[in-house]
């Protein structure tokens, strides 16, 4: 058998401290990888950190190829910028704040060796204490993303007659199963699914990039799995300052977007659905104390585009 290569893609924004840890834990999974007779590759792209980034990258990780821009050019274009040169049989899109194992490079590999019908893989993420991290979902369309934004998949019952945007029950990834999209913290994908697709549209900065581009994957015939055979730590938010107004507001801009793009009827609909349930989760979360949340949803709220 010829020898399989992967490029593991890493995107930096002041997170220095984070990516050294990182970097470190991926140094162990790369040599694993090694000796498996995979040829490992880690590029970083560095957007613009003002926090040494860069520095601490060139001094304790020689063996990182390191490319630095002078802008932030946001999730979607910096990926788009290292895949577009990178030659390896698999890309591995991972978060700067994403810890793997010693054994995640090889293992997901394998995975896509055993199972050819897997294009795109995500795998089980779990916060750093332990505990469960949603990390997939269905693509949106007009009737889920009204559960979605009215509460109503979060309802368990819920789950075996709709196709959860946001699944948070933990049954929903209890096992190996072909899924609508997967977090962009984690998400490996064979060559040619770049190839295809011509990765992000770069019109989404950061957030909600992955489930679009996850549409045009499933349209152009591949098809995406998720797995809880292996584990990653993600903390989450890392690049957003771990503010709870900055993921929520994108998320919706993101959503507005998607639509525009691939259900474009339903435009009106959805901004008439995300007012109505950012004005509800405002009112509640005032209610309950929870300042930063309510801020949020009020941005959301008084936001014009």
């Amino acid at each position: 058998m010829n020898k399989l290569s992967l490029s593991v893609i890493i995107l930096s924004f002041n997170t220095r401290d984070i990516t050294d840890k990182c970097l470190a834990k991926l140094s162990l999974a790369r040599k694993e990888a090694e000796g498996k007779e995979i040829d490992t590759e880690v590029v970083v792209l560095d957007n613009a950190s003002s926090d040494g980034s860069v520095e601490m990258i060139r001094d304790k990780y020689p063996w990182v190829r390191l490319i630095v821009s002078k802008e932030n050019t946001g999730f979607a274009k910096g990926n788009n910028i290292v895949m577009e040169k990178a030659k390896s049989d698999y890309f591995l899109l991972l978060n700067s704040d994403a810890y793997v194992a010693k054994e995640t490079l090889v293992k997901t590999v394998n995975y896509f060796e055993k199972h050819p019908e897997c294009d795109v893989l995500g795998c089980r993420l779990s916060y750093p204490d332990g505990s469960f991290q949603p990390s997939g979902g269905e693509l949106p369309g007009p009737n889920n993303v009204a559960t979605w934004l009215l509460g109503i998949e979060l309802i368990p019952a819920t789950y075996y007659f709709l196709s959860p945007i946001h699944p948070k029950n933990i049954s929903y990834f209890s096992r190996d199963k072909e899924v609508g999209w997967v977090m962009g913290a984690f998400m490996m994908l064979r060559r040619e699914v770049y190839e295809k697709t011509k990765g992000f549209d770069e019109n989404f900065f950061i957030y909600t990039e992955e489930v679009e581009w996850s549409q045009r994957i499933k349209k152009a015939g591949f098809k995406i799995f998720y797995t809880p055979s292996f584990s990653v730590v993600h903390i989450g938010k890392a690049s957003s300052k771990f503010v709870e107004t900055t993921p929520l507001v994108r998320e919706m801009t993101g959503m507005k977007l998607f639509f525009k793009k691939h259900h474009p009827g339903y435009v009106d609909l959805l901004n008439v659905l995300i007012w109505l349930s950012s004005v509800l989760r405002f009112l509640a979360f005032s209610l309950l104390g929870k300042k930063d949340k309510a801020l949020a949803y009020w941005k959301i709220i008084t936001r014009h585009e």
